[in-house]
């Protein structure tokens, strides 16, 4: 009976310990590159999940197309422009979730030296003929230099003023949704951001 008890105990013992442990691992505080790399993966997540749903929908316009085929062939002026019209957001969507990724990666830079923010934020302002402190309170609330980014060039592309876009941004949670929402074309934001990174 006394080995048992004994045993009981250190059992308990045991269980409590590693459950202790396993909490102090958990209860270890973020860093800021681990909040950032949550944020910043989410918002591209998001961009993803409209390059998923874009796909489908021309996966299924092919298949309406295959359906709808004359035999022997013949011309199928609206179906082929529904074709080029899925192609063209499959081609946004992936354009805007790989400029997220780009920027995103160079982004970390910032995390790990925050005096490189006041940079950023001369070469945005100065690039895109902004106001700092509306960027300024964006990043108060939380807004990633990559979206900012990735906003400012949406906008500049397609001739929308920026507040516009942020605003859809707040609404839609994607800006690859954004995108296609204002016709953006596939090298439009390649092509402005290209820019931004030339002396």
């Amino acid at each position: 009976m006394r080995w048992s008890v004994v045993l009981l105990a250190a059992t308990l013992g045991f269980a409590t310990g590693f459950v202790a442990a396993k909490q102090g691992q958990t209860a270890k505080p973020k860093t800021p590159m681990d909040e950032f790399l949550e944020k910043v993966l989410a918002e591209i997540d998001a961009s993803g999940q409209q390059v998923v749903m874009e796909v489908w929908v021309g996966l299924q316009v092919l298949k309406e197309a295959v359906k709808a085929a004359p035999v022997p062939p013949a011309p199928m002026p609206e179906l082929e422009a529904k074709m080029r019209s899925a192609a063209e957001r499959i081609g946004t969507t992936t354009a805007v979730t790989l400029a997220q990724a780009f920027l995103a990666a160079f982004e970390k830079n910032t995390v790990e030296a925050p005096a490189l923010d006041s940079f950023v934020l001369d070469r945005l302002t100065q690039f895109f003929k902004v106001d700092a402190k509306g960027l300024l309170e964006r990043r108060q609330k939380g807004w990633t230099w990559t979206s900012l980014t990735v906003g400012l060039g949406i906008a500049k592309a397609t001739g929308k003023p920026a507040d516009e876009v942020f605003a859809r941004y707040e609404k839609a949670k994607s800006w690859a949704k954004v995108a296609v929402e204002l016709g953006l074309k596939p090298d439009a934001l390649g092509n402005t951001l290209q820019g931004l990174f030339q002396p």
